[in-house]
Formats: C-alpha cells, sequence, structure tokens
C-alpha cells in the first residue's frame, strides 16, 4: 500500500468518534508496538496498524512511559500499576 492510501486511511480513522475507535481497538488482540513491547492502543485497520492514541493526539503511551519511568529512575519491570494508569488514564466503563 502506497503512502497516500495510508494517509487517506489515517484520515478516515481520524473522522471516527472517539468511543467508535476504542471500540475497535479493544475488541482485537493486544499487537507489539515498535517502540516496545505489547500496546493496548494498536489497531489493525485495512491491514495497517495505527496507534490509536496519536489519532487522537494523545502521543505514544509506551514513550509517555518510559520517560515515566525514566524520571523516577525505574527500570520498565518496576513500573506500578498506578503509574501506568496516570499515563495512560483511567479505563472507559463499557469499553473493555
Amino acid at each position: 500500500m502506497n503512502g497516500e492510501a495510508v494517509f487517506q486511511v489515517r484520515i478516515e480513522l481520524k473522522q471516527m468518534a472517539k468511543a467508535d475507535l476504542l471500540k475497535m481497538v479493544f475488541s482485537q488482540k493486544q499487537k507489539n508496538c515498535v517502540i516496545g513491547g505489547g500496546c493496548p492502543f494498536l489497531l489493525e485497520y485495512r491491514h495497517i496498524l495505527f496507534c490509536v492514541s496519536e489519532i487522537l493526539g494523545q502521543g505514544c503511551q509506551i514513550e509517555k512511559l518510559r520517560l515515566l519511568s525514566d524520571k523516577n529512575g525505574q527500570s520498565d519491570e518496576g513500573i506500578s500499576p498506578k503509574a501506568v494508569e496516570l499515563v495512560i488514564g483511567p479505563c472507559l466503563p463499557g469499553l473493555g
């Protein structure tokens, strides 16, 4: 698929309702991000992987977690569930 087609699909995803995007991503199996590890925000749509968090303007959640852990002097394995909630935010009711 060429770059123009990917760009058009990304525009289509940006125009979708936030709740619809989150339902789509949470109904799929978790996929591995290029940056590292599994990410609950990766959406495979039309055979292309998209980061729903970035489409929604929130930025990469894995990068935010790494910055937070570096700031606190922790390794990735030592990240508390509370830190994850602060970065990713609370779960939306009925969407997961």
